[in-house]
């Protein structure tokens, strides 16, 4: 009888929770004014809100070198690491560019707008909203914190094996080609290699990367940190020996605990605790 009792118990717990833990989810269309259009309609947001919020928010843009969006493992399973921190994470569902460069950004831009007109709603605060990437997603992260000002700004940006530059010696050259097109003028290079686009108003920085990552090199992350560090721009930069790219919140990455660690205390200074 009492092992049926804590059975019973353990269900209606369960049971009672499910309907809280699907009130902190949301999935929104990016741009709903554009609905019908297919490309537009491929763009999108899934919201995880924490139980109980700090008023951070992220937004994540998943990797894929702009050929695909790798949305689960560098998107939505990052929702228990932020959340358990008090911080909602939005993952950005953005649009491939085809060539189109601007496209990427300019569904980030729209990814800042959308969060901070449901801010109130969602008890965010505005000041406290930053942006993560991973691989080319941190290209994207990193060109929304260098090509923005003011309300498209975003506060901080979180860099995991990032794409930076679009420099031919250590571009990635998948990424450049699909954003680029094949042949892109100097002019256009150099206005999507995010080194060169610092100023003293960019976001402060978290990056983290593999130095034997044959994917993208991490000169990439190099460079971008002398760049911020030059502009006195905050900035932590951890390099790890061994791990090779794309490992995500992957277990097999030898360093997972240390970065997660080093990532944890670096939100502290923006969470205001």
């Amino acid at each position: 009888m009492k092992r049926l009792k804590t059975v019973l118990l353990t269900f209606l717990v369960g049971v009672s929770l499910k309907p809280a833990l699907a009130q902190q989810q949301l999935e929104l269309p990016l741009w709903p004014e554009h609905r019908g259009v297919e490309d537009y309609d491929s763009a999108s947001v899934k919201v995880f809100l924490p139980e109980k919020g700090n008023g951070m928010a992220v937004i994540a843009c998943p990797g894929g070198g702009y050929a695909y969006l790798a949305l689960e493992k560098e998107g939505t399973k990052f929702a228990g690491f932020f959340n358990e921190q008090g911080i909602a994470l939005i993952v950005l569902k953005y649009r491939l560019p085809n060539g189109r460069s601007g496209v990427p950004l300019s569904d980030a831009k729209k990814a800042m707008q959308l969060v901070k007109e449901h801010a109130a709603e969602w008890h965010i605060d505005t000041h406290k909203l930053g942006i993560m990437g991973s691989s080319a997603g941190g290209h994207l992260a990193s060109t929304l914190s260098t090509h923005t000002s003011g309300e498209e700004r975003p506060a901080f940006q979180i860099l995991l094996y990032p794409v930076i530059s679009m420099k031919g010696d250590f571009t990635h050259a998948g990424s450049r080609k699909l954003l680029l097109g094949e042949k892109p003028g100097r002019r256009l290079v150099d206005e999507y290699s995010n080194e060169l686009q610092v100023t003293a108003q960019t976001p402060p920085a978290f990056i983290v990367v593999s130095d034997d990552d044959k994917t993208v090199p991490s000169v990439n992350s190099v460079y971008y940190y002398e760049a911020l560090h030059k502009n006195k721009v905050s900035a932590e930069l951890h390099i790890y020996p061994k791990g090779g790219h794309g490992w995500a919140l992957n277990d097999n990455f030898f360093y997972k605990q240390d970065w997660t660690a080093a990532l944890k205390k670096w939100l502290l200074v923006f969470s205001g605790n």
